[in-house]
């Protein structure tokens, strides 16, 4: 085999596709080609052929072939070839096989329809962790490991950096399973471990209609691998509502009351959320919010901290929450509304830039353009509500998200054309300038 050098003078990764259909070899062969040195193989024993001459960084194999399926061609090659990552994938799960070859050493199953950018995220986690192996002398156990088989696998949901979210049915009710990728080499899999049970243990606490309800979980079993079973949300993230902006600005506003109801009731319980953004709001087909991932919550009054890292979204998060000795707070769950309904309202991310320092200095510093200018639409009482959840002094937001909430319902019962009461003037005067816009 002739080697390939890339672009950046390094040697390029060798990948074997393993797929007895045509159509899937030439996908993955149109994607992954430019960046990586592909080499197809329709069979199993054609792969077999082509191991004995050539040596592959990553197996990306098909479950259900002909002749010889997938898992036998695994578990004939991982013992020969160790140091190559497999990748299996099926369109048919099942999930004892999932638990059988991850918990051989294979690196992932992977459900179809492929996800091709995801496929290339985790072509790179196996090369880092390939990397890793070869210095440790140890390999990854997987995702899976010695899990109970009451659940089984309908498709994937979604991934993270430390999991996966599965679509899983149990006596035919559907739910999501997030598992915790085992990787005890990990130097962050102490704190990944603890924020998954924080995680359970806020949804458990937490009770309100708009937050994803938590089922079961299986944190107390050490032999396993750590999930929670969750409410299965049909729906999609607000993420995609907004790369499509096919709502109007009545939903648009909807939206953004029903998320400042439910903050408002989760900081009553004296959880901080850390994390609101677009891809934890999830909105089923009629547009009921639900919200989720509560992994890096905060409990009022706990002393537990994490390791010295940044927790959130940068883009997403107060520019207090970057000073070392801020607590958490509602305040800061507050600015994060602001900027998603920024976001939501406008079509553009008002912080968004290509490095965190970058970013910080942004949250900081920078003034933006009022939502009015980017979207006449946008009533300008609205964008007086989003104008105090922005403003980088907490101490000038709003007292609570419930205000949020009863602003909005006060403008849309025709506020701005009621003869003001002493009350409504008091709360009227709360609204700050528009020291926020440039």
């Amino acid at each position: 085999m002739s080697i390939e050098i890339n672009s950046t003078g390094n040697i390029r990764t060798s990948i074997l596709v393993v797929d007895d259909e045509l159509g899937i070899r030439k996908i993955l062969d149109s994607s992954l080609s430019e960046e990586f040195h592909v080499t197809l193989a329709s069979s199993a024993n054609d792969a077999i052929g082509l191991l004995e001459k050539e040596k592959f960084d990553i197996a990306l194999v098909d479950v259900n072939m002909p002749e010889m399926s997938g898992k036998e061609f695994f578990g004939l090659c991982r013992t020969r070839y160790p140091e190559m990552q497999f990748i299996l994938m099926t369109g048919r799960p099942k999930f004892a096989d999932a638990i059988d070859v991850v918990k051989d050493g294979a690196f992932y199953y992977l459900l179809k329809p492929l996800d091709l950018k995801f496929l290339h995220s985790l072509i790179l986690k196996a090369l880092q962790e390939k990397k890793s192996s070869a210095k440790t002398g140890s390999y990854d156990a997987g995702i899976i490991k010695n899990l109970g088989a009451q659940y089984k696998v309908v498709r994937s949901l979604g991934s993270g950096v430390s999991g996966v979210v599965l679509l899983v049915e149990n006596k035919g009710i559907l739910h999501a399973m997030k598992l915790l990728r085992c990787c005890n080499a990990d130097d962050n899999y102490p704190d990944k471990m603890e924020r998954f049970i924080r995680e359970a243990e806020m949804l458990r606490r937490i009770k309100n209609e708009h937050v994803v309800r938590i089922i079961d979980n299986n944190l107390r079993k050490t032999d396993e691998t750590p999930y929670i079973i969750m409410e299965y949300v049909d729906g999609r993230s607000l993420s995609k509502y907004i790369s499509e902006d096919k709502l109007d600005i009545h939903q648009k506003i909807s939206i953004i009351q029903q998320i400042a109801e439910t903050l408002d009731c989760v900081h009553g319980q004296g959880v901080f959320h850390r994390d609101i953004k677009p891809d934890n709001i999830l909105l089923t087909d009629d547009l009921f919010v639900k919200i989720t991932d509560f992994g890096i919550c905060h409990v009022k009054g706990s002393s537990l901290t994490m390791s010295e890292q940044v927790l959130g979204t940068p883009a997403y998060m107060a520019p207090e929450s970057f000073e070392d000795n801020r607590k958490p707070d509602l305040k800061a769950d507050m600015f994060s509304l602001g900027i998603v309904s920024y976001e939501l309202l406008t079509g553009t991310k008002p912080f968004q830039e290509n490095t965190v320092c970058k970013t910080i200095s942004a949250l900081k510093n920078r003034k933006l353009a009022a939502p009015v200018k980017l979207n006449p639409d946008i009533p300008v009482w609205m964008q007086d509500v989003m104008a105090k959840m922005l403003d980088k002094n907490p101490d000038r937001r709003f007292r609570s998200c419930g205000e949020i909430s009863k602003a909005i319902a006060y403008y849309l019962s025709g506020g701005e054309k009621k003869k003001l009461n002493f009350t409504e003037r008091i709360f009227r005067s709360m609204l700050p300038s528009n020291s926020v816009w440039s």
